[in-house]
């Protein structure tokens, strides 16, 4: 997995603002009239807070700046995450989804979330994104260094039907560690984390983002967090079992006071789609992105250090769909 870059940037959220201008402006141009109302392709991303959110609205800048060659146009949608989009896409409610590789990899096998409903074979990859790491913030004088040192302390997994509780339960399963062997586990939002960890009401708090993130940020400019080590002989092994799950890295200096490497694990975003979207229409969304790369990479920073062969071939879960495998051997980049 790629590493996670310093520095972070606020560029992103004025490079959004003006997706969203733009696209408005599209609208009203005469040479668009003939577009409807309703968008042709609804993508379904997470809350404003997530990077799978400006990830939505900078694919959907780049489709919508050739609206007036191909007549569509493209709108992000907020959802609750990327179960939701999952099953809104099954159900014909988005035409694409951004999900994690864990979460797809759920779906196409159908358990998890998607017990209920059996596996998936419907599901297409258009390609992939940024990573987003398991990172786990201890108090500095909670004597926290790795992962294996949670036993006994106060933590939150999260909120319950979230992906990142169902990835803490997979990691603690692996480390041999039971819920009654923890101090005090709560159910919390990151949010409502920050707070509680901020009032020294938890010894560790637990995200799966994109880094730089604001909400580590937080916890670590503001209440002297530290990065711990997600690393092991037992992680080696829950690698090996469970391959949408990668090796990830959180550069020394990201963050202030943190000036090591932090080796932990990851998953890939990837941008979903079904077999039921035409090739037209994959390829043009495969091409916007990818025609703009450069641009695209400037829209946000955890995307500054993605290269074309990474979100090209980097998840396996599920076909690609032939629309963006067409785009792809054009340029010389799938056999």
């Amino acid at each position: 997995m790629r590493s996670q870059h310093k520095g972070a940037s606020i560029a992103w959220g004025r490079e959004l603002a003006l997706a969203c201008g733009f696209a408005f402006l599209a609208l009203a141009a005469p040479a668009c009239k003939q577009v409807t109302n309703r968008p042709d392709v609804m993508i379904g991303t997470a809350s404003p807070g997530d990077i799978d959110y400006p990830l939505g609205g900078s694919i959907c800048r780049l489709f919508n700046l050739e609206t007036q060659r191909h007549g569509r146009r493209c709108s992000e949608e907020l959802s609750a995450g990327p179960v939701a989009n999952i099953e809104s896409l099954r159900s014909g409610g988005l035409n694409v989804g951004i999900a994690q590789s864990d979460v797809l990899a759920d779906a196409v096998a159908g358990q998890g979330p998607f017990a209920a409903r059996g596996p998936d074979t419907k599901l297409r990859i258009l390609f992939s994104g940024h990573d987003e790491v398991l990172t786990i913030v201890a108090q500095q004088a909670s004597g926290i260094h790795s992962v294996t040192e949670l036993r006994g302390k106060r933590i939150s997994i999260g909120n319950p039907g979230s992906r990142r509780r169902a990835t803490l339960q997979r990691l603690m399963a692996a480390l041999g560690l039971s819920p009654h062997e923890f101090m005090e586990l709560r159910n919390l939002s990151p949010e409502e984390e920050n707070g509680a960890f901020c009032a020294k009401e938890l010894d560790a708090v637990v995200y799966s983002v994109g880094h730089p993130n604001g909400l580590v940020q937080d916890v670590v400019h503001t209440c002297g967090g530290v990065l711990i080590e997600i690393s092991g002989p037992r992680i080696d092994a829950l690698l090996s079992e469970h391959l949408e799950y990668e090796r990830a890295v959180v550069t020394g200096g990201t963050y202030l006071g943190n000036p090591a490497d932090v080796h932990t694990i990851g998953v890939r975003t990837v941008v979903v789609t079904t077999a039921l979207m035409s090739d037209t229409v994959a390829y043009e969304i495969t091409k916007a992105v990818f025609d703009n790369f450069e641009v695209f990479r400037r829209l946000h920073p955890a995307f500054e250090k993605l290269s074309i062969m990474d979100m090209v071939a980097g998840v396996e879960s599920a076909p690609l769909h032939s629309g963006s495998a067409r785009y792809y051997r054009e340029r010389g980049w799938l056999p």
